[in-house]
């Protein structure tokens, strides 16, 4: 059955040829990547974390990155850096291209970037932009503005990304071609992918996997066999949209079975180090098809209705000094609303602040102080930031914490509001 068979949505009729072919592109870059493996070697060498991306994958996306020729490479989750590295790599290949990396974690700068620094000239960094920031407060407009032709890795997770990705990025770069490859999404018709549950309980979302340690459970929608948020999120606004999410695997089989003869060449030309019809990866992009689109909207972007000042039950300096040691709290103050809240609201403390220095951390503990509830990570900058950490139950909701982030760099914090938003 359609999906709102009784609702008028987009005209697919009106649906134009694909920009790009994932598959044919990996076929027509095979003698550039047999050229640069050596360097492509190297590299996955230095960055020494196979387990987040295999040497298929890197030569895939390579590929991509490579026959899309993209503007502006965005890259939304680094983690240890093995995309980061593919597009620093196609990027120095391109010429023309920029590659904008956002990430919290502070892996890149600290352990591996000096490690690839080694094999790679300065000039392969020129064209990277490797920001330890919060996906959730970065200005997309500044980053999109111009661009004629944009890749996106989607690679970090939770529905507020997804929010993000589907509510704010996804429109600004819907008019121009364009390309979203998203991690750690399975295509359950070609992976070994068991029906059973295996004795795991149904799954029930990252958070609740985190807490429980039931790494085991997944969930399936369609063809997609994932273990995090997005993936819901993805399969909803496919099918508001009607909207086909491609998978690389299903890509790859096609093409390589109607051209039995350039599977036996890739696997001469790039042998099995290089060369797989396994991808665990999909991707999505608007361009060349009718519209109109229904995109979400993003809570860290709303305006909200209501507001408040909190009050603060420690004594809170305007400005806070973190200390240069990994994770250490520099503030902690616990609060409440300074006017009464109507019962049953979905609210969120809202942080204006300015960081100078170091990156730091924001975090809302929960009410024994043994966690956080939510954490965001702020990189410095010239302009005040906006943080905006979400309040689940108002009447048991923990400290706010001002600390250190992962790496170990004083960071000069000024609080210029602190409310509570619904």
């Amino acid at each position: 059955m359609k999906p709102f068979q009784n609702t008028p949505g987009r005209d697919r009729s009106r649906d134009r040829p694909p920009d790009f072919d994932v598959a044919a592109s990996y076929y027509d870059e095979r003698f550039r990547i047999v050229e640069d493996a050596p360097v492509l070697t190297a590299l996955m060498q230095a960055v020494d974390w196979p387990s987040d991306l295999t040497s298929t994958q890197w030569a895939q996306w390579y590929s991509v990155a490579l026959g899309f020729k993209p503007d502006l490479i965005l890259e939304l989750g680094r983690g240890r850096g093995n995309s980061t590295a593919v597009f620093c790599q196609a990027a120095s290949r391109l010429g023309g291209t920029d590659v904008v990396s956002l990430c919290q974690t502070g892996d890149w700068e600290s352990l591996v970037a000096p490690r690839l620094a080694k094999v790679a000239p300065a000039a392969w960094f020129s064209r990277l932009d490797a920001r330890m920031t919060d996906i959730l407060t970065t200005d997309f407009e500044g980053i999109l503005s111009g661009r004629r032709r944009v890749l996106v890795l989607w690679d970090a997770h939770g529905f507020e990304v997804a929010e993000v990705v589907l509510g704010e990025i996804l429109p600004r770069i819907a008019d121009r071609p364009h390309l979203v490859l998203l991690h750690d999404i399975i295509d359950n018709r070609y992976a070994p992918v068991a029906r059973s549950y295996e004795g795991q309980p149904l799954w029930k979302g990252s958070r609740w996997q985190r807490r429980t340690g039931a790494w085991g459970s997944r969930v399936n929608i369609g063809w997609m066999h994932a273990m995090q948020d997005q993936v819901i999120g993805l399969a909803d606004f496919s099918a508001r949209n009607d909207l086909d999410i491609g998978s690389a695997d299903h890509e790859y089989a096609g093409f390589f079975a109607a051209h039995q003869d350039r599977a036996a060449e890739m696997r001469q030309v790039l042998g099995d180090r290089f060369f797989s019809l396994s991808a665990d990866w999909a991707f999505l992009s608007l361009y060349d098809k009718a519209g109109p689109w229904q995109f979400p909207a993003v809570e860290g972007r709303t305006t909200f209705e209501h507001h408040c000042d909190l009050t603060v039950t420690e004594s809170l300096p305007e400005s806070i000094v973190t200390s240069p040691r990994s994770w250490e709290y520099a503030a902690t103050f616990a609060w409440r609303p300074a006017v009464e809240v109507p019962a049953g609201v979905h609210s969120w403390v809202r942080l204006r602040m300015r960081v100078e220095g170091g990156a730091i951390g924001v975090g809302l503990l929960s009410s024994d102080g043994a966690s956080f509830a939510e954490r965001r990570a702020v990189a410095p900058g010239a302009q005040p930031v906006t943080v905006l950490l979400p309040v689940e139950d108002l009447e048991s909701a923990g400290p706010v914490v001002i600390q250190t982030w992962e790496l170990p760099q004083s960071a000069r914090v000024r609080i210029d509001e602190l409310s509570l938003v619904w």
